[in-house]
């Protein structure tokens, strides 16, 4: 399980950093369309003009069922790092061990 660092601000977690390009485009689709419907449809994240933060569900039977197996495998990547959040960015990290489709 993902350690949370206690601080005298409140708990501090983890997120695994990478670029847009590892998110399928689906999946991005996805993102904003949860943001432009004011959340009630698409793939839950927080957004802004660069990117998202997808919440990483702590156990895998946890993960949406719609989530895509791309996305579903980075999410294990990431709880395997033990990481609470991934954040896609368009500037963030590429990893070349991980599929790009950007």
């Amino acid at each position: 399980m993902s350690e949370v660092l206690p601080t005298s601000a409140g708990p501090v977690r983890r997120h695994l950093d990478l670029s847009t390009g590892h998110l399928p485009l689906a999946e991005r689709d996805a993102c904003e369309l949860y943001l432009s419907s004011g959340g009630s449809v698409g793939r839950s994240c927080l957004g802004g003009p660069y990117g998202w933060m997808i919440y990483v569900p702590a156990e895998a039977e946890d993960v949406p069922q719609d989530v895509s197996p791309e996305l579903a495998a980075l999410m294990v990547w990431a709880r395997e790092q033990n990481c609470h959040y991934i954040h896609f960015d368009r500037d963030g990290s590429i990893d070349e061990t991980l599929p790009f489709y950007d």
